[in-house]
């Protein structure tokens, strides 16, 4: 069995940000962590304790989880940071804050915040847990940068916490965000977050922001009251103009039109109707971006699938709902290392030769999948490497060598 005995040279520097923030033990376990999630099919903490090399008992990472003192928050977006620098173009360019929710089926009785939900993936009710997701696209990379798990108010007032609803959630990671100046920063987000405490969030960092509307929202134009849903439809079928759109892989034709007017507790706005090519259903964007055209807003409303990506990759490949801790503060910080375990991947990908490619260019990363092959081929070259360098039996060196051009 693959195991790990040590940071390999490859993934040193993507620890290096923030090794000052740990203590040597709790630093041993993060990374063990980390690069054990990496690499494993799975990522309960007994599953992830037999990976590593000489590791304590599985307790003793569940004691990290839920005892230590580091902040896991400023750790991750210390390292989203490190990324964003790696990345930077010389004039800037967009950056996108994407925000959205999911859920984790959970049938533990003792977990702490666990409650009952609609699991919208199943159309059922279930025991479980939503959390509210945020990361960054920047240049064709997708960027961890925070999960939030809700409480409702009974299982916050019992952990003496505050209780927040998920827009909230959402505008305090907005609002508590610290992104570099040299970004032009727009918030992406679905019909849920387009609300005012959202908006104003936006507006306190000066960030434009593009959210999907629900049709059946007011949209006054030139002092009338209509639905966008059906606003949009006689819009999109006198006006509508047809436009072919790049998406996050494939580009796609569409109808556009674009209106302003205003609606109700969130001021003047622009909304672009959109209606892909054969196809009957619409979306309304809104947006506070008077100036962006209506295939700038469209095009850039696309980049919202990132999460979407981001999500089903951690939750397939990196284990996201396979925590079985039962405190809230050990769930929150084994999300966490789900996320920087994927930024260590992103990591690998950015470190393989001609990977960035251009300066300015749109980069296009292997799957994750492809990342976890090649972060275990890393783990296994390092250990044969270890072995060779400290054996002295000629035949084991010459068979180990054999294996490792293998």
């Amino acid at each position: 069995m693959l195991t790990i005995g040590k940071i390999p040279r490859k993934i040193k520097g993507f620890f290096a940000s923030v090794r000052a923030k740990f203590s040597a033990p709790s630093f041993a376990h993060l990374w063990g962590l980390v690069l054990a999630i990496t690499v494993s099919h799975g990522s309960t903490i007994e599953r992830l304790a037999k990976l590593l090399r000489g590791s304590t008992h599985r307790t003793k990472h569940g004691e990290f989880l839920w005892q230590s003192d580091f902040d896991h928050v400023g750790v991750l977006q210390e390292i989203a940071a490190d990324t964003l620098r790696r990345l930077r173009r010389k004039n800037g360019g967009k950056c996108y804050f994407i925000i959205d929710e999911t859920q984790t089926l959970k049938r533990a009785k003792k977990m702490q915040g666990v409650g009952t939900l609609f699991h919208h993936a199943t159309g059922k009710y279930g025991r479980g847990h939503t959390m509210l997701k945020v990361c960054l696209w920047y240049r064709g990379v997708t960027i961890p940068w925070g999960t939030w798990l809700y409480l409702k108010h009974d299982d916050a007032r019992k952990l003496g916490m505050p209780f927040a609803k998920l827009t909230e959630l959402a505008a305090l990671a907005i609002g508590e965000a610290q992104l570099p100046s040299w970004l032009e920063v727009t918030v992406l987000f679905d019909c849920y977050y387009l609300c005012p405490v959202v908006v104003n969030a936006c507006a306190r960092h000066g960030w434009h922001y593009i959210g999907a509307g629900k049709g059946n929202r007011n949209f006054t134009v030139d002092g009338r009251a209509r639905k966008l849903d059906s606003y949009g439809r006689n819009v999109l079928n006198r006006s509508g103009q047809r436009c072919r759109i790049q998406g996050l892989r494939t580009s796609a034709g569409y109808y556009l039109a674009e209106r302003k007017g205003s609606l109700r507790h969130l001021g003047p706005v622009k909304v672009v109707f959109s209606r892909r090519r054969n196809e009957r259903n619409l979306v309304a964007l809104v947006t506070d971006d008077w100036g962006a055209t209506m295939k700038g807003v469209v095009a850039d409303y696309l980049k919202r699938w990132a999460i979407e990506l981001l999500i089903k990759d951690e939750k397939q490949q990196l284990g996201l709902g396979d925590y079985r801790v039962k405190r809230y503060r050990a769930v929150v910080r084994h999300l966490h290392l789900v996320e920087i375990a994927y930024a260590c991947l992103t990591h690998l990908a950015l470190n393989q030769p001609g990977a960035q490619g251009k300066k300015n260019s749109v980069l296009r990363l292997p799957p994750i999948s492809e990342l976890k092959t090649c972060m275990r081929q890393v783990v296994w070259q390092e250990a044969v490497e270890d072995v060779v360098r400290h054996t002295h039996e000629k035949p084991v060196i010459r068979r180990l060598e054999q294996l490792l051009v293998a």
